[in-house]
């Protein structure tokens, strides 16, 4: 008769943010010990801050040690086992819920490696390609968690806003050290991380698969191909959904005509804008701002 495997236990977002309106959190261990195998309904920003361990997943066990910082969602199941004076904070945190201003944090390449490259790529690459922090910038980035911690325990009037914006600068801070990290792991997923920050800064521009592959120093073939794993489309859909959501804003709140949206976003045709919008949201543009725009 076969044993019978334990469940994976899943924390809920009732259990982490219960206490508050506020979907951001933090948890600091020390001397973490030994855990099983657990997933969460949120992300979780984790921060080594001394001591060493190994990291379980589903996809393999990886060492880990101070100045480590990785990015962990919720589909991601994960434990730690041989931990030895291991010291780590988590941050835990719904991005769709906080709600937060991009502003032009997606002009980093780190950002997109943090939170979404590394984690798609963290099977294939065994964890070398993780942000590991010197002890110098380790320290910088320990002083906003403690900034942090006190806003989230003191609760002072105005501790959301003030912890937000502790969050948002950990966040940018550990996306501009990745973003110049020197590690050889690191260059594929930063070179990929460089091609959708072009994309992000430079959607409205006329942009072809060749523009592209020169901006990541990788050839068409395999920027598709790693476009592909890590986002589920090629390069050039990702670009027509990175316009069409901006032109889902702008048909919410800018008093502009569809033509002028679509030249705005990118398209140099109106009715290939709307073919493409429909394709994507199943909607035609008229019919989206109509929608949007209707009294609640």
């Amino acid at each position: 008769m076969e044993a019978l495997v334990p469940p994976i236990r899943r924390l809920t977002r009732a259990e982490v943010f219960s206490h508050s309106h506020l979907a951001l959190d933090l948890k600091r261990i020390h001397r973490h010990p030994n855990t099983g195998v657990h997933s969460h309904e949120f992300s979780e920003l984790v921060v080594v801050l001394r001591g060493t361990g190994i990291h379980v997943t589903p996809g393999g066990e990886y060492p880990i040690g101070a100045g480590d910082a990785f990015v962990l969602h919720g589909d991601e199941a994960h434990g730690y086992l041989n931990t030895e004076d291991l010291d780590l904070v988590n941050i835990l945190f719904s991005l769709e819920e906080l709600g937060l201003p991009r502003a032009d944090i997606s002009a980093l390449p780190g950002f997109h490696v943090l939170f979404t490259l590394e984690p798609k790529y963290r099977r294939r690459d065994r964890f070398e390609s993780r942000l590991r922090l010197s002890p110098e910038k380790l320290h910088h980035v320990a002083g906003l968690i403690d900034g942090l911690e006190k806003e989230l325990a003191r609760r002072d009037p105005g501790w959301a806003f003030a912890a937000t914006a502790y969050f948002m600068l950990i966040v940018s801070d550990l996306s501009r050290f990745y973003s110049h990290a020197e590690e050889p792991a690191v260059q594929p997923l930063l070179r990929l991380g460089r091609v959708v920050s072009h994309m992000e800064r430079h959607y409205a521009d006329a942009v072809s698969l060749d523009d592209l592959a020169r901006v990541g120093c990788l050839s068409r073939r395999t920027l598709t191909r790693m476009f592909r794993n890590a986002f589920g489309c090629s390069p050039i859909d990702y670009l027509t959904r990175l316009r069409i959501n901006h032109a889902m804003a702008l048909l919410q709140d800018a008093d502009l005509s569809i033509t002028e949206i679509a030249f705005q976003v990118g398209f140099r045709d109106s009715n290939h804008f709307s073919r493409r919008f429909r394709a994507v949201t199943g909607t035609s543009p008229r019919e989206f701002r109509r929608s949007a725009t209707l009294p609640r």
